[in-house]
């Protein structure tokens, strides 16, 4: 494998190295990302931001998602970068918000300025360097150039600064931590995103809601019959949101509520229940109780790895046991200072909003090349 990808990036240097040719537009900012075929909300509202107050400037989205799953998908997506290279060949900043094979692998004019702005909103799970274990990750990483060329990484909060500095390699000083649009969404979004909830699904305006979004797992461990089961005779409504990467797994459709997404669902949510996922961030900035079901911590930890100190975090709301969750979720007195307190530890909110402190940023680089 590892042979077989420097030949691949040997192929994009070369091809690269005659698009590099042509001059660079101060004017271009080109988005990158592999994690959907569609823009994230955090590009979005950063595209939108800029077409607003900058018209002028030309704005290139290239998003497909790197699909695993068989040998034709892998190989329609090595096609992707050279679309990728031709653009970014003149670009002035490119924004990228996960590993980019393109941006990592090859070598840029000095003028490129590369911004990480990552995929969510906390660490609160070990990735990238953290999780490198064997000679094998570690040699593919280095083939691979994992992390590189960044000239700045965005975090959600200070306290969050520390652990993106691990998984990525770098160094503290390069991290802006103004948090993601994404902030700015939630906050703007709450109630227009409750209504359009109620309009797919009005049966839910009567219902306590209780959404579980758990993460994904490399080994096949969801416990999930298990909150089936105890929710089934309750009188909450219990949504299940499962992590993409999750193709396996089969939910009841009556579970499901396929046509809304995790963020458009927490502004019905009564509550959260997640484990290791930023969800429960995202959950805290719009005042949604959070629970945490981490059944498999022990296993979890040793295999994948975790940063925060959960039950430090969410004093009272961290449970092993679907029973013990599930009673002290009944009990209806949530303590919203633990709330407030995780909020405030791992949620920067910038005056202006995050979307405009990151696109102004953005701009002043432009006009510094």
């Amino acid at each position: 494998m590892a042979i077989l990808l420097s030949i691949y990036t040997f192929i994009l240097k070369i091809i690269y190295s005659l698009f590099k040719l042509r001059a660079t537009k101060d004017s271009r900012i080109v988005f990158l990302s592999r994690q959907s075929n569609k823009p994230s909300i955090d590009f979005l509202y950063l595209i939108n931001d800029i077409k607003k107050r900058y018209p002028d400037y030309e704005v290139i989205v290239l998003t497909k998602r790197m699909e695993k799953t068989n040998i034709r998908q892998i190989c329609n997506y090595l096609f992707h970068p050279l679309k990728q290279m031709w653009y970014v060949a003149m670009a002035s900043v490119c924004i990228i918000d996960g590993y980019q094979i393109v941006i990592s692998c090859l070598k840029h004019k000095k003028g490129l300025k590369v911004i990480q702005i990552w995929h969510s909103l906390g660490a609160i799970k070990k990735f990238g360097y953290q999780t490198l274990k064997t000679k094998k990750d570690k040699r593919l990483a280095k083939v691979m150039k994992m992390h590189h060329n960044y000239n700045y990484i965005v975090a959600g909060s200070k306290t969050m600064v520390k652990y993106f500095a691990r998984a990525f390699n770098y160094s503290e000083k390069y991290f802006i931590s103004c948090g993601l649009p994404r902030i700015d969404y939630l906050r703007d979004t709450k109630k227009s995103n409750r209504e359009k909830v109620y309009k797919m699904y009005p049966e839910l305006r009567s219902k306590k809601v209780v959404l579980y979004a758990p993460t994904f797992r490399i080994y096949d461990e969801y416990k999930i019959d298990e909150l089936i089961k105890i929710f089934k005779n309750s009188e909450y409504e219990l949504i299940i949101k499962i992590h993409p990467r999750m193709h396996n797994l089969n939910v009841p459709s009556k579970y499901t509520y396929d046509n809304a997404d995790s963020l458009s669902l927490l502004s019905v949510a009564d509550c959260i229940i997640t484990d290791y996922s930023a969800i429960s961030i995202e959950a805290a900035i719009l005042d949604v109780p959070v629970f945490l079901y981490t059944y498999d911590y022990d296993k979890y930890n040793s295999i994948e790895g975790i940063n925060t100190d959960l039950e430090d975090d969410l004093p009272g709301y961290v449970f092993k046991d679907a029973k013990k969750l599930f009673n002290c979720l009944k009990r209806e007195k949530y303590d919203k200072k633990i709330l407030k307190k995780y909020r405030e530890k791992y949620v920067t909110i910038v005056p202006g909003g995050s979307t405009k402190t990151l696109v102004d940023f953005i701009i002043n680089l432009t006009k510094n090349n």
